[in-house]
């Protein structure tokens, strides 16, 4: 019997053994394939194909090795690129779930690069499988270098969207609309304060809404009651890294996405959506709205940023009516 039992504690241990290296091996041999279809030269997207391929060659080995940084190489992305990505690695460990990957290449509105959607990836830290299994966006320069890499918004809303302007120029500034929006949320999850200052106004209203607790005597017993707070630039953005500090992790996600021109503006737009936080301390949904001055396309800027608790009826959200003068 004593043999038996050793025979299995030594089969076991083989088990183990064989699993680590298993997991090892296949950590070592993952890697991304990538091809890029359409729209630009063969050498330009064989270009960004290398440049794709040796950046998240690094990002898997970061992250397979549980490495807090990654190494990257200024052949492949723009010095800004590796800060953004640095950033974003620093708060939320991810990886690309796919060993080959074939993608259409999009051009930017304006010659402003090119553009690949919809790379799968796997974010550790995520709450939910929805919040774990996420895509991304790279985009780059003209000569394929990579510019930016950022997380997507959910990619049928975003056709949606986009397919839903009247008129080049409306279609053009809707594909600058819902790119702005994704780097927008991926400032928060990278904790990137210094972004987030060059594009808020710095006469930005910012209006955040509690629901009060309901009494017997409530005026409003239908509806809800709901107390709002206006910040300022500066107010806002003092607290906003308070809240970085203070989390080791920020994974923000925008569903239910609607955008509107304004009637009176070609150049203003009004973004309301679903926002959910989630955080290492804190979580918490409700409906957000930007209003987007994009006078200067190079460099948008929010001039309104509300939030309101999901007890407010989707009707009663506010959007660009309710700030005529801004």
């Amino acid at each position: 019997m004593m043999m038996n039992n050793n025979f299995m504690k030594h089969l076991i241990t083989i088990a183990f053994i064989g699993f680590f290296i298993t997991l090892n091996v296949n950590a070592q041999q993952h890697f991304t394939e990538f091809e890029f279809t359409e729209t630009v030269a063969y050498n330009i997207r064989q270009t960004m194909q290398n440049n794709a391929k040796a950046v998240f060659k690094q990002i898997h080995e970061s992250f397979f090795n549980k490495r807090q940084t990654i190494s990257l190489s200024t052949n492949n992305a723009t010095r800004e690129a590796i800060q953004r990505i640095q950033a974003l690695w620093s708060t939320s460990k991810f990886y690309c779930v796919e060993t080959e990957l074939i993608a259409r290449v999009l051009e930017m509105p304006g010659g402003r690069g090119l553009q690949v959607r919809n790379i799968p990836v796997f974010f550790a830290d995520g709450a939910t499988d929805e919040d774990k299994y996420q895509d991304m966006v790279l985009e780059f320069t003209v000569d394929g270098k990579i510019s930016d890499l950022y997380i997507a918004l959910p990619m049928n809303q975003y056709y949606k969207i986009f397919e839903s302007g009247s008129g080049v120029t409306d279609l053009r500034r809707r594909q600058l609309v819902l790119g702005f929006v994704e780097d927008v949320r991926t400032a928060y999850n990278r904790k990137d304060a210094t972004y987030l200052d060059q594009v808020f106004s710095n006469d930005a209203l910012i209006i955040t809404g509690k629901v009060l607790k309901r009494t017997g005597d409530s005026p409003n017993p239908v509806g809800v009651d709901v107390q709002y707070v206006t910040q300022t630039k500066a107010e806002y953005l003092k607290r906003l890294k308070t809240v970085f500090t203070n989390n080791t992790f920020i994974n923000i996600k925008f569903d239910e996405i609607e955008v509107l021109k304004d009637e009176e503006s070609d150049n203003i737009y009004g973004v309301t959506l679903r926002q959910s936080w989630n955080s290492s301390t804190y979580s918490d949904e409700g409906w957000l709205f930007l209003m987007i001055d994009f006078r200067n396309e190079d460099q948008p800027q929010i001039w309104v940023r509300t939030w309101q608790p999901l007890e407010v009826p989707r009707n009663k959200v506010f959007g660009l009516i309710d700030f005529p003068q801004r």
